[in-house]
C-alpha cells in the first residue's frame, strides 16, 4: 500500500473554520465523493490520500485541494474531521491493522468510515483501533462498470442506498457520529438504511454477491456450450440482463467473496435447493409456484421501502417497440429539465407494445411528466 509520495497541494487556501474531509483512495467511489462533496457540501477542503499519478491528475482536475501518498495517510487521518476509507476491503483491513497498535490520534469529533462491500470485520477492527468512538462503517450501493479516477461521478450517489453500520450501543458519541454521518452522505444524495454490520454482510451476499455469482456462472456455463454461437445469435434482453454482472472484474471482487465467505457457505447450498425444487416443480405444475412467488415479490416487496428518505414516484407509458420510440419519449422530459432517476422496460415483446417504468423523486415532478406525454400523445399512467 505504501506508494510514496510528497504532500501537493492546489491553489486553494485553508480557512480555520473549514472542515477537512479526507478520503483515502481516489477510485471511482473516492473521486466520486470528492466530486458530489464539491457540489454539495462546497465548505469542504478535501484532502486525497492515493498514488503519486492519481494525486497529480486528482489536483489537475480539481477533485481535491491537496493530495498525500499513502506514506502519509496517518497524518491525513490526524488532520482532518471526517475520513473514508476507499481502497479495497483487504487494504482496509491492512491499514487498519497497521494502526491497531498505535492508532492514529483523531481530533475530538472526527468520524472515520469506509466504503467496503462487507462490514463485520472492518467494523469489528475499526472498533478496537478507536475504541472511543470515532469509527462508522458504511457502504453505499452504488458503482458502475468503469473504475478509476476517471470514471468519478457527482451524481453517483443521487437515490442510491448507502448502509450506514454504527456501534451497536446507546452511547451519546455512537448517536451523534451517526447522525453526523448520516447527514454528509444525504447531502451528497444518497438515501441511508441503518443496519447492524453482521446483517447487512448477509443481506449484501443476497441482495449484491449472489447476483454477481449467478451471472458469473450463467455467463461461463453459457460461454463454454457447442450452442454458443446460436446462444448469441438469438440472446435478447433478459441474457444481457442477467449476464451484464458477468463483466466484473475478479480482482475487485475477490475480496469481497473472500470477506463474505462466511454467509456464501451458507446461502449458495440453500439456493442450488431451490433450484432442485424448480425442477421437481416443472414436472408437477411447470413452476407455477416460483412464478406466483417471483411475481409478487416484484410487483410488491420491491416497492419504495420503509427506511429510504427518498422513495421514488413511477409513472407507466405503453411503448410501441419501433425505431426512435424511447428517444421520443425521454426528448420532451429532458427538454423541460425532467430528471427520470430510474428507468426500467417491464414488458416487451417484439413487434408489441412494452411498458416502461419512470422513476421521479417528486410526485409533482411526476405528475409535470404526465402532463407533458399526454400532450406529445402517449398514453402514460401513475404507478
Amino acid at each position: 500500500m505504501h506508494h510514496g509520495g510528497t504532500s501537493q497541494a492546489g491553489g486553494a487556501g485553508v480557512n480555520d473554520g473549514q472542515k477537512t474531509l479526507a478520503i483515502v483512495g481516489l477510485g471511482l467511489l473516492g473521486a466520486s465523493i470528492a466530486e458530489a462533496t464539491r457540489k454539495r457540501h462546497p465548505g469542504w477542503r478535501i484532502l486525497g490520500v492515493s498514488s503519486p499519478n492519481t494525486i497529480k491528475e486528482a489536483l489537475e482536475f480539481e477533485v481535491i485541494d491537496e493530495g498525500l501518498g499513502y506514506d502519509q495517510v496517518r497524518q491525513a487521518v490526524e488532520r482532518s474531521d471526517l475520513i473514508f476509507l476507499c481502497t479495497p476491503i483487504d487494504h482496509i483491513l491492512g491499514m487498519l491493522g497497521e494502526w491497531e497498535s498505535n492508532p492514529p490520534k483523531l481530533k475530538p469529533d472526527a468520524i472515520v468510515s469506509d466504503v467496503g462491500s462487507t462490514k463485520a470485520e472492518i467494523c469489528t477492527l475499526g472498533r478496537k483501533v478507536f475504541p472511543v468512538g470515532g469509527f462508522v462503517g458504511s457502504h453505499p450501493m452504488a458503482g458502475s462498470e468503469k473504475t478509476g479516477l476517471k470514471a468519478r461521478d457527482a451524481h453517483l450517489f443521487e437515490t442510491a442506498a448507502w448502509i450506514i453500520c454504527p456501534e451497536n450501543d446507546a452511547s451519546e458519541k455512537t448517536a451523534t457520529d451517526r447522525a453526523v454521518l448520516e447527514k454528509f452522505v444525504q447531502g451528497l444524495g444518497a438515501r441511508t438504511l441503518v443496519l447492524h454490520p453482521q446483517h447487512h454482510d448477509l443481506v449484501v451476499a443476497l441482495a449484491s454477491h449472489l447476483p454477481q455469482i449467478l451471472s458469473t456462472v450463467l455467463a461461463a456455463y453459457t460461454g463454454s456450450s457447442e450452442s454458443l454461437p446460436s446462444i448469441l445469435e438469438v440472446a435478447g434482453g433478459g441474457f444481457r440482463d442477467m449476464t451484464r454482472l458477468a463483466g466484473s472484474s475478479f480482482s475487485v471482487w475477490e475480496p469481497i467473496l473472500e470477506s463474505n465467505r462466511r454467509n456464501l457457505e451458507f446461502i449458495l447450498p440453500t439456493f442450488r435447493r431451490e433450484l432442485e425444487s424448480f425442477e421437481v416443480s416443472l414436472s408437477k405444475d411447470g413452476g407455477k409456484q416460483f412464478f406466483d412467488e417471483a411475481n409478487e415479490l416484484r410487483n410488491h416487496a420491491l416497492s419504495p421501502r420503509k427506511g429510504f428518505s427518498s422513495p421514488t414516484t413511477e409513472i407507466l407509458l405503453d411503448l410501441v417497440d419501433k425505431p426512435g420510440a424511447l428517444l421520443a419519449v425521454l426528448s420532451p422530459l429532458a427538454q423541460a429539465g425532467l430528471n427520470v432517476l430510474d428507468l426500467e422496460i417491464l414488458k416487451v415483446r417484439e413487434g408489441e407494445e412494452g411498458v416502461l417504468m419512470m422513476g421521479f423523486h417528486k410526485p409533482e415532478e411526476a405528475q409535470a411528466a404526465l402532463n407533458l406525454l399526454a400532450k406529445s400523445g402517449h398514453k402514460a399512467r401513475l404507478r
